[in-house]
């Protein structure tokens, strides 16, 4: 590290903050340099999260100059750097970051440098910072392909809490690619009727009887078969697809409910996860209305789920979608209690008929988790709630569970989600 720069050297700081142009004409001489000495050369870009936002709450007029104040920050550790503005963040050439370790020495150096706020108009704002790090390793790199790796790099943790940085790596051009491909076929599944829906049977705990089934959605490629739920389901959330997809969801589910229904196949509800988008949709409960008046289903046969999370997020226009479902006879359940942050209040607000117990608790069978599952039951029988647990595996789990007088259960020790001809089969059979 080098020593702590003097006031003129740190004045110094507004003569080198140059254009992107400039900073890659430093970056192409530095590149020069190292050929001769067979050194590597290294990029960073500095993410400063929430930069915009920041300067139209706190009425920033000159960000080039709150830049210049960042720029001074980090010259408390390194004198000799060259910086550019990027957008939302800084362009970092720092000299003497020649590997892997001391860019990462220089990283941790820099979001230490940001740790104490900045003086905005009379208040004092913290900045975390996603930082970005593009090594020439190879010697083959271009500067504009270490500037977009720095950035690319930098992309990676802008959704992890606080400050971090990351390492640029082919690997990220793969995956980026990989995610635009799986997005272009996401919305070509929808249109070319891709979907379908497994059903997982929940049973009864005392009578053993199927009282219910979770739909859950499925994703057949014509060419890479069954998409797992956990790569897409994200990227439709992220790209607003969600709420297409769950519309769909519901109606499905509904449909072939209200068939089973008629057939004699089956009696009982079917659940539905809502995801947070759906939950805070202004015509929430006249959607499902209308759902269930044009698939004939009864609303007391339809349980929709809503994650413990987005009751954190909880307002009056959700409370009041909820309620209305509840007043057309939907009942309402919280899937994957526990792993949030609910507290009391909301379980005594929110019209909610069932708890879930997230699988977690059932597949470590440590005393503290058994514990809190007891809590749970308890806790909601005594506010007139059912309870189901989700994920149970073992004949050991089941006994622990009856003992304890869980209404309902849910997992791979009856039944895996099953597709819809095999569920349909298995409800025949259980009538």
């Amino acid at each position: 590290m080098a020593n702590k720069p003097t006031n003129a050297e740190k004045l110094s700081t507004h003569q080198q903050f140059s254009s992107k142009n400039r900073f890659l004409h430093k970056v192409a001489k530095g590149l020069e340099e190292c050929k001769t000495t067979k050194r590597s050369l290294t990029v960073l870009f500095i993410g400063l999260d929430s930069l915009r936002q920041i300067f139209h709450t706190y009425n920033v007029k000159d960000g080039t100059a709150f830049l210049r104040q960042c720029a001074d920050r980090i010259r408390i550790f390194y004198s000799e750097i060259g910086v550019a503005e990027g957008g939302d963040g800084l362009l970092l050439l720092v000299d003497g970051l020649h590997d892997m370790e001391s860019a990462e020495r220089a990283a941790c150096d820099i979001i230490e440098a940001f740790s104490e706020p900045f003086a905005m108009n009379g208040t004092d704002i913290f900045l975390t910072v996603s930082l970005g790090i593009c090594l020439d390793s190879d010697q083959r790199k271009s500067p504009n392909e270490l500037v977009k790796g720095a950035e690319m790099a930098s992309t990676l943790v802008r959704e992890k809490p606080g400050s971090n940085f990351h390492f640029f790596s082919p690997d990220i051009l793969t995956t980026w690619k990989n995610t635009f491909n799986l997005e272009f076929s996401l919305r070509k599944a929808l249109k070319g009727n891709q979907f379908e829906l497994h059903y997982q049977p929940q049973k009864d705990i005392k009578s053993g009887n199927i009282v219910g089934c979770e739909a859950l959605l499925r994703w057949k490629h014509p060419d890479k078969g069954y998409i797992p739920p956990d790569h897409f389901i994200p990227l439709a959330e992220k790209n607003g697809m969600m709420l297409e997809l769950g519309e769909w969801v519901l109606r499905e589910a509904c449909r072939q409910n209200k068939k089973w229904h008629s057939t004699g196949t089956y009696r009982g509800l079917i659940g539905v996860n809502l995801s947070a988008r759906q939950l805070h949709q202004p015509e929430l409960a006249e959607k499902v209305k209308e759902i269930l008046e044009e698939t004939g289903l009864s609303a007391e046969y339809l349980e929709l789920e809503i994650t413990e999370s987005a009751t954190i997020s909880q307002n009056n226009e959700v409370l009041n979608s909820l309620r209305q479902l509840r007043e057309l006879g939907v009942h309402v359940s919280i899937d994957d209690f526990g792993t949030g942050y609910s507290s009391l209040k909301y379980l005594s607000i929110f019209p909610i008929s069932k708890l879930k117990i997230d699988k977690l608790f059932m597949k470590q069978e440590v005393q503290h988790n058994q514990a809190i599952v007891k809590s749970i039951i308890t806790m909601s029988h005594s506010m007139e709630m059912k309870v189901i647990a989700e994920g149970v595996e073992t004949e050991e789990q089941l006994v622990f569970l009856e003992k304890e007088n869980c209404d309902e259960v849910q997992g791979y020790y009856f039944y895996k989600p099953l597709p819809l001809q095999e569920a349909s089969e298995l409800f025949l059979q259980a009538q």
